[in-house]
């Protein structure tokens, strides 16, 4: 009986207990709070690791032809023929067009003809001045023996000297009708139209039996066996630019081929804008592949680093292109950290880490909303990055 006493004084004991809390009874329906541990969040991490890092300045831009030969004819006239189709290639020296020869044809008839009258011209002043040069010795003799006056004597003297311009201004006059002769011979040759330059013609802008003026456009002509890539550098990268650096860069025509140029002009003007530096790249285009306007993505090649430590580009919550810095979350002690660090560079997704890491550092590679500095974490096994 008195064991059955002392059970229900303990019952009574815990039920009364229970109805009170932190020193004030529980109203009716409370229940007690329970203690809630620390949350532990699953993450993923990966031990940091040296390797080679190929160092780049990111580039994008457009391809232009470093030749482009608008071909215009020197002469006005009918078309008479247009040999070549846009997309054909034309070979230095190739006859593109012809224009109707027959007024100049005409001109150089007539201007032979002027050149033979000047030419006549010339010889009569010659056989005057030669008559008057005879006149002239023959009043010297007569005028040491007293035959005539010194007054008749200038007279031959001048009559000399006029004649001796007269076949002066033959001369030019032949000159001026041989060089109007050889403009219309000119202008009759360039009647057969040829190309200056070899290239794909682009453009065709006339068809056989228009009426052309002179110096209006005809063809196009494109050379892509040289290209230029013209692109910007940011004027903060500009130190590490220099010319003959290689070039590598992908165009969507293309997929994922990679070509390749160099570096052969550096503008010197920053433009105030966009605060960017243009830069030219001579690219080789042997087979005709790659055509002028094409867009082009690639890097300029700087260098190599062979102990750069990489992480995923997911990693990095924080980036400034203007100071490189960064930041990232690191496992220490199942706690993470979160890690100021300086960026060496990007690259897809990766990023080369310069400061703020060593080797064998485990950064937490998939960084959720949750997670804060000194967060409680679990992680797991995640492959380390490789530099390349």
């Amino acid at each position: 009986m008195r064991n059955k006493r002392n059970i229900l004084a303990g019952l009574l004991l815990l039920v009364s207990s229970a109805n009170y809390r932190c020193g004030g009874p529980v109203e009716p329906g409370e229940t007690s709070a329970a203690v809630t541990s620390t949350e532990v969040l699953d993450v993923k991490a990966a031990p940091v690791q040296a390797g080679e890092w190929t160092v780049t300045v990111s580039i994008s831009g457009s391809l232009r032809s470093r030749s482009v030969v608008e071909v215009r004819p020197e002469v006005g006239g009918r078309l008479l023929s247009a040999g070549f189709e846009e997309g054909d290639f034309v070979r230095q020296g190739d006859l593109l067009a012809e224009i109707d020869p027959a007024n100049y044809t005409l001109s150089v008839a007539q201007a032979k003809a002027v050149l033979g009258v000047a030419q006549a011209g010339l010889g009569r002043a010659q056989i005057q001045v030669e008559h008057a040069r005879r006149e002239k010795e023959r009043a010297d003799n007569l005028l040491r023996s007293g035959g005539i006056t010194s007054r008749d004597q200038e007279a031959l003297v001048t009559g000399v000297r006029d004649a001796e311009a007269q076949v002066r201004l033959a001369e030019a006059q032949v000159d001026q009708a041989r060089a109007a002769l050889a403009i219309a011979e000119k202008a009759l040759k360039d009647c057969r139209v040829v190309a200056a330059a070899s290239g794909l013609v682009q453009k065709r802008y006339s068809d056989p039996g228009s009426l052309l003026s002179a110096g209006a456009p005809l063809y196009m002509l494109v050379d892509n066996s040289q290209l230029e890539l013209e692109c910007l550098v940011p004027s903060y990268r500009l130190a590490e630019v220099r010319t003959g650096q290689q070039v590598e860069f992908t165009t969507p025509s293309f997929g994922d081929r990679v070509f390749r140029g160099a570096i052969t002009a550096i503008n010197p003007m920053v433009e105030s804008d966009n605060r960017s530096v243009k830069i030219s790249a001579r690219i080789s285009n042997p087979k005709g592949e790659l055509r002028s306007g094409m867009y082009a993505r690639g890097a300029i090649v700087i260098g190599k680093e062979p102990n750069a430590l990489v992480v995923p580009r997911p990693a990095l919550l924080v980036e400034s292109e203007e100071t490189n810095a960064g930041s990232l979350y690191v496992v220490d002690k199942n706690q993470a950290r979160r890690r100021q660090v300086q960026i060496g560079g990007i690259q897809e997704d990766r990023v080369w880490i310069r400061e703020g890491l060593t080797p064998g550092d485990l950064v937490i590679v998939e960084v959720g909303p949750e997670l804060k500095d000194g967060s409680q974490v679990r992680y797991q096994s995640s492959a380390p990055e490789r530099g390349r």
